[in-house]
């Protein structure tokens, strides 16, 4: 998933990679980013992710490390059960890199060889005694690998995205051994499959994807770091309409250095999505994305920037939401109608698309930053009203 330096290693570029970036400061243990977004005002109210699971499928994860082993789902406290949280989709060597795997293939247990999922786990649930990286510090996670040293392929990402749907234990069958009530509420998915992988056809991923949705599975995608231009998110799965795709802000300051609020990152791909003809709006939500601190491989912390670091937010925020209210469980349509109608709206000049300067939703915040405060405070009489019509949507 990371560009990286060394000639002799495997070179990604077009990808939603993070960037290395400047580290702000925290507040009382709390990281910027999860303070800026108004997580701490949900914990307040005893919402901290609780009873939601968070999925991620992306390089591995260190499940060992000081942030993330209390959350992970196979951690009994005494011992570590992996079946049904855990899912190594990466059988072989990936044509594209050297031979072999710090990890190994068939991993048994949770391993990250690159350090990118470990990251982005922590900005999802990530917490110690003394500090908080996470939206969602209460919230339970499961992994699937789905890359080999960063390079993934149509069926790698497939391969997890499946396995989510109905986890199976190592070496199970899937069609006899999955078991849809241990899938995740939540899906973050900070990767993209460009055609260099595999992904030269729009379409490749778009039915397993919407298999995921229609599971009743929140899908959350970064939009990709080929911005700043119009029609730059290009690539599955956030070209798709069954993604809940993100894009990343950066933060403003004033002359003195005082956070005065926050704007779309240069980095951060537009729409709209023109690779399929479909001139979809895209992003739908952004999130802070640039100078994120979390966890990283060995009980390390890195400061990375990139729509991989915002996705992450939007994925927590979800596991709060599910947390507050469990009928929600299952209800993407409302969840995602939830985080885009109290986000902070914003307005660009940029045209991208059919854009004017007044439009909202629109292809460069989408409907704007996401607020977790606003969205639980949302969660109030109208909304338990709106479920009591939607039987059938809500999964239990």
């Amino acid at each position: 998933m990371c560009i990286r330096d060394s000639a002799n290693t495997a070179q990604r570029v077009a990808l939603p990679a993070p960037t290395r970036a400047v580290q702000r400061a925290t507040t009382e243990g709390i990281e910027w980013n999860v303070a800026f977004v108004g997580a701490p005002a949900v914990w307040a109210k005893g919402i901290t992710g609780q009873g939601a699971v968070i999925g991620g499928q992306d390089t591995g994860y260190d499940w060992q490390h000081e942030a993330l082993k209390a959350q992970y789902r196979g951690w009994g406290g005494r011992a570590a059960d992996h079946d049904y949280s855990w899912h190594d989709a990466i059988h072989a060597d990936n044509p594209n890199t050297s031979p072999g795997n710090p990890c190994g293939f068939n991993a048994p247990a949770p391993c990250d060889d690159d350090g990118h999922g470990t990251h982005t786990m922590g900005t999802m649930v990530g917490a110690t005694a003394t500090r908080n990286l996470g939206m969602a510090p209460g919230a339970r996670w499961i992994g699937c690998r789905n890359m080999e040293q960063g390079w993934g392929t149509p069926a790698t990402y497939a391969e997890c995205y499946e396995w989510f749907i109905a986890p199976y234990p190592a070496g199970g069958d899937p069609f006899s051994d999955g078991d849809p009530s241990k899938a995740p509420h939540v899906i973050n998915n900070s990767w993209s499959c460009p055609p260099v992988e595999g992904c030269a056809a729009p379409e490749v991923l778009q039915a397993v994807v919407e298999a995921v949705r229609a599971a009743g599975i929140v899908t959350v995608h970064s939009a990709g770091n080929s911005g700043d231009n119009c029609e730059t998110i290009t690539a599955p799965a956030a070209i798709y309409d069954a993604s809940f795709t993100v894009g990343a802000t950066t933060v403003v300051t004033d002359d003195d250095g005082n956070v005065t609020g926050d704007e779309i990152a240069d980095l951060s791909s537009r729409g709209p999505v023109t690779i399929d003809g479909s001139a979809l709006r895209k992003p739908d939500i952004v999130a802070p994305g640039v100078g994120v601190t979390s966890s990283f491989p060995g009980d390390g912390y890195a400061t990375l920037s990139g729509t991989s670091m915002a996705a992450p937010h939007v994925a927590g925020l979800v596991a709060l939401l599910v947390s507050a209210n469990p009928t929600l469980a299952g209800d993407v349509d409302a969840l995602e109608a939830i985080i885009t109608q109290t986000a902070l709206h914003r307005t660009t000049n940029q045209a991208c698309g059919d854009d004017t300067p007044t439009a909202v939703p629109n292809n460069v915040y989408g409907w704007g930053r996401i607020d977790a405060l606003a969205a639980y405070e949302s969660l109030d009489v109208p909304e338990r009203a709106f479920h009591m019509l939607l039987p059938f949507a809500i999964r239990n």
